[in-house]
């Protein structure tokens, strides 16, 4: 992909140059943004003319465009039909139907377990004591365990702010997910649901929750983030076990830990599903678990590194690209309008087979979160692009379709540290309605 700098056509966006404008269109519309701060790349791929190119090589703060790499990374190398399987293991002598030992839930951070985004994949916890109940255990000894490897659980990525923890779209990657990692607090009584012995909740005048920290002050009911859903896992698992007459004794049973027999699988949607899931919701959650599904067991760390190693092996410039997560919550991340731009290019020419990779990107005008955006213009439905936004960033990537549904142009938007988000977006549907139609 070749691209040109149109700096004559900077000022679509430059209020301060648009003002001695006196015939252009987005003159009273735009809001101020500075120069060093706009970056647009559109490029036609029937002809590999470059329709616009304002700093497309210029790092910028991506937020959840961030998604695009981590999706397009983990449909090359998870496999877009394998799943997470998560195994139940009875661990210790079973006699008389007795288990003399524990449950052994074998967590491998499959984000989806009893995901409300997914709900034919609900009930975990009661095919496990189904499962259970078929074995012929009737009691345990022991209890319920989540047991996983030590590099599954990482530090908060560097770029989380405090404030985002607290809430849902703020919830951590762990080794054991569970119901989206997501619980509703009640005060002061500080009961959840779904129960979660190993958080506290301590009322105080403000709602924060330090980073590590199981421990949630709250000022009201609400719903918040859950930093020990292992805890709401096991404790799902025993509540099912004691509603089928399986008894626990809530304690940690070691005799007999080696002799271990396996009494349920539990297996996640497709990857692809989860991806186009993620995609269309924007779910920062599921974004980091398809981030470490390109790693199995390796740390978060590694599996950047892997990530960006991949694309420079497809020949795209990674300089200066800098990703601390998966999700793009980080406000570390910074990357150019051309890196997405030859990933989007990359993608469309080796993984969009009856337009597979086309369809996990929301839509202009009617789905996920691109639903309002240029609704009931030319571009409603002809337009597919993953969106990202935080405070002072709003970008979007994907692609412009043709009536058959197939891609026409590459679309990056990338605009930081402007004031005024709905003049912004308005003003760029009148842009995309010029330069697309």
């Amino acid at each position: 992909m070749q691209y040109k700098l149109y700096n004559i056509l900077l000022f679509l966006l430059l209020p301060v140059m648009a003002a001695a404008q006196t015939d252009n269109p987005y003159v009273s519309s735009l809001p101020s943004i500075p120069a060093k701060d706009v970056g647009i790349y559109i490029e036609d791929i029937r002809t590999g003319d470059v329709i616009l190119d304002v700093n497309g090589e210029k790092l910028f703060t991506p937020a959840s465009v961030t998604k695009i790499v981590t999706s397009s990374t983990a449909m090359n190398k998870t496999g877009l039909t394998s799943r997470f399987i998560t195994t139940v293991e009875a661990e210790g002598n079973i006699d008389n139907g007795i288990l003399n030992g524990n449950l052994i839930i074998n967590v491998c951070g499959d984000p989806t377990v009893e995901s409300r985004h997914f709900p034919q994949n609900r009930g975990f916890a009661e095919k496990i004591a189904l499962a259970v109940e078929k074995s012929g255990i009737k009691t345990i000894t022991g209890t319920v365990i989540a047991r996983y490897s030590p590099e599954y659980e990482q530090p908060t990525p560097a770029g989380w702010m405090d404030e985002d923890l607290i809430h849902p779209y703020g919830t951590e990657y762990h080794a054991a997910n569970y119901a989206d990692n997501i619980v509703s607090l009640s005060m002061p009584s500080g009961k959840t649901s779904p129960e979660t012995p190993a958080l506290i909740a301590r009322k105080t005048g403000k709602t924060r929750r330090q980073r590590g920290s199981k421990v949630i002050e709250a000022n009201g009911s609400m719903t918040v983030a859950n930093p020990v859903p292992e805890s709401t896992m096991c404790q799902a698992v025993i509540n099912a076990l004691t509603k089928h007459g399986i008894e626990t004794s809530g304690r940690s049973e070691t005799k007999n830990a080696k002799k271990k027999l396996q009494i349920y699988s539990h297996k996640s949607p497709t990857m692809l599903e989860i991806i186009t899931s993620l995609m269309y919701r924007s779910d920062n959650l599921m974004a980091e678990g398809m981030l470490r599904a390109t790693a199995p067991g390796r740390s978060r760390s590694d599996a950047l590194s892997n990530e960006l190693k991949f694309w420079e092996d497809k020949g795209i410039d990674i300089t200066g690209i800098s990703l601390e997560d998966g999700s793009g919550l980080s406000r570390n991340n910074r990357m150019t309008p051309y890196f997405l731009a030859e990933i989007l290019d990359w993608m469309r020419l080796n993984k969009n087979s009856n337009n597979q990779y086309v369809n996990i990107f929301p839509v202009a005008g009617r789905s996920g979160t691109m639903r309002n955006f240029l609704k009931g213009t030319k571009l409603e439905g002809k337009l597919v692009a993953k969106t990202g936004s935080m405070r002072n960033v709003q970008c979007y990537a994907g692609f412009k379709l043709d009536d058959n549904g197939q891609p026409t142009h590459l679309v990056v938007v990338m605009l930081n540290n402007f004031s005024d988000r709905a003049r912004l977006k308005k003003a760029l549907e009148q842009l995309l309605l010029e330069k697309l139609s």
